[in-house]
């Protein structure tokens, strides 16, 4: 009800200050008002599918609308995914299940909210764009993804993957990566853990047990992120590739329904000459690596109250007793920080100097508009020769910072000391583990095809990388008294910090866009606004 208000608010105000069509909607709004007469003539200057078009309405306004009602469904739809996700570790003993279960509803409510509240998200709900209607497709797809997972032999739940799916492509072409790739790297993961042979040994001692133990036993090696290191993520990769080879029936079970997906947009591409509607010379693929360097700053920028619980123990220890006492219990809980290994720095600052040296790419449009926040960010990285590299180790402390929430611990301390002394859960007990590196793998690969091809850097392209990302951060457990029972159940303090950083950055944005207005000097007179 909160976020129905606040979106509402914020499409009147819109309403109200830019009651025309602005900028892309220039382009949207008579091609939709082309299909309300029937007349389904292309605007070559409109590069993404017509799957908004098909939502009907008319008028600026109730086009509009269709976004707001879009992203309160995806508030509705996010909390239930939150839900899917978070249900197997919220199993509690010696009565504990339901008061648990209930702290656990609050706060994924809340961090629904707050994934709704994504400035480049939220932003434009109140606009006629693609991004608002296609981000609740996508996660419509991967909810019935998560709900499906104890039948993916059901031909019908098969089906509707694929149908959602098309739907999904109807929006943006990209979505391929989320409603293909991405579900079928989890899926291949999944269906060899379940089906993987027992073995005598309990954990691999080294990497060449480890490999071994995948061709013998059909072993999928996975960790927890928190005890991951760069071996682990090198040696995940070829254990999958040993297990999948000793059983590529069961692979291709798994993923049927996501290569049909893949067929079917080959022959789009096939049969529309290239990925993009329109005009293709505006958006030629490439490929473009630094991206992916872009995309960590990102990430950090639009979740500090989450990522900077990665610096946080570190320096809580120099803080006074009071406040790193109430940060350590409202921030921290039993968060560490662990100090990235040399190879793993070593690697990235190589690689992400190569990229920035042989890769930049600076589009245009970039440069040309100085309506959109990222022209002013090239701005600065274009100001000297050298802050471009330079950039590169802010780059690997963000990606390390982004990487480190998802290592959080998920059992409170009451669950630490039941446990203690018990053997830890092999793969196929997954859903009582942290985040595997498994999940961080299969992202982050998906990520970089979603995003590498596009020469243009544009902060919605990062939209559904970090919608996934954030689904999956844990919640900070609850604090447990020294007797062990519960004191009390506390809340996570970090989803109201992120509330009240995500409304700053929304009332910023929104301020500037609707009254911050200005002309340039080859069209006096014309209102020109800030926006992402």
């Amino acid at each position: 009800m909160a976020f129905a208000v606040i979106s509402g608010a914020w499409y009147r105000l819109v309403y109200e200050n830019v009651p025309d069509p602005y900028l892309d909607e220039f382009f949207h709004v008579p091609q939709a008002q082309r299909y309300c007469n029937n007349d389904y003539t292309w605007d070559p200057k409109i590069t993404t599918p017509p799957g908004l078009r098909f939502l009907r309405g008319c008028d600026t306004a109730s086009l509009r609308l269709l976004n707001l009602e879009a992203i309160n469904l995806t508030c509705f739809l996010t909390y239930h995914i939150l839900r899917t996700i978070h249900k197997p570790s919220q199993k509690q003993e010696d009565g504990q299940g339901e008061p648990a279960d209930e702290r656990s509803s609050v706060l994924d409510a809340h961090a629904a909210v707050n994934i709704s509240l994504f400035p480049p998200l939220f932003f434009f709900s109140a606009l006629y764009y693609t991004d608002v209607m296609s981000t609740l497709v996508l996660l419509l797809n991967y909810y019935v993804f998560l709900k499906s997972k104890d039948d993916r032999a059901n031909i019908w739940k098969n089906i509707v993957s694929v149908v959602l799916g098309i739907a999904a492509l109807l929006f943006r072409q990209t979505n391929i990566f989320w409603v293909a790739v991405f579900p079928a790297g989890l899926a291949v993961v999944e269906s060899l853990k379940k089906d993987e042979a027992a073995s005598a040994e309990s954990t691999p001692q080294d990497g060449n047990r480890i490999l071994e133990k995948s061709w013998s036993y059909d072993q999928v090696y996975d960790c927890s992120v928190q005890n991951a290191g760069i071996l682990d993520y090198m040696l995940f990769p070829l254990s999958i590739a040993l297990a999948a080879i000793r059983k590529p029936v069961l692979v291709l079970r798994a993923v049927a329904p996501y290569l049909a997906l893949l067929g079917l947009f080959a022959g789009f591409v096939a049969w529309n000459g290239g990925v993009v509607l329109g005009d293709k010379s505006a958006h030629m693929a490439t490929i473009h690596v630094p991206q992916m360097l872009y995309f960590w700053p990102y990430m950090v920028f639009f979740s500090i109250p989450l990522t900077m619980s990665s610096l946080l123990p570190a320096i809580a220890q120099f803080l006074p007793g009071p406040v790193k006492a109430f940060c350590e219990d409202h921030l921290i809980r039993k968060s560490r920080t662990v100090v990235p290994g040399f190879v793993s720095s070593t690697l990235f600052m190589l690689f992400g100097l190569a990229a920035v040296h042989y890769n930049t790419i600076v589009h245009p449009y970039t440069l040309a508009d100085n309506r959109h926040y990222v022209f002013y960010t090239f701005r600065i990285l274009n100001r000297h020769l050298a802050i471009k590299y330079l950039a590169v180790p802010l780059y690997f402390i963000c990606a390390w910072m982004t990487v480190h929430p998802f290592g959080t611990e998920l059992e409170n301390e009451a669950d630490v000391k039941r446990n203690r002394g018990k053997p830890r859960p092999t793969s196929r007990d997954v859903d009582r583990q942290p985040c595997q590196i498994s999940f961080v793998m299969v992202w982050i690969v998906t990520t970089t095809l979603s995003v590498v091809t596009a020469p243009l850097v544009e902060p919605r392209y990062f939209i559904i990388p970090w919608i996934i990302w954030r689904l999956h951060v844990p919640n900070l457990p609850s604090r447990c008294s020294s007797g062990g029972s519960l004191k009390k159940i506390q809340y996570d303090l970090r989803l109201v910090l992120e509330t009240i950083w995500l409304m700053i950055i929304n009332t910023l944005v929104g301020y500037n866009f609707l009254y911050r207005g200005f002309s340039w000097p080859s069209e006096p007179g014309k209102i020109q606004r800030f926006l992402w």
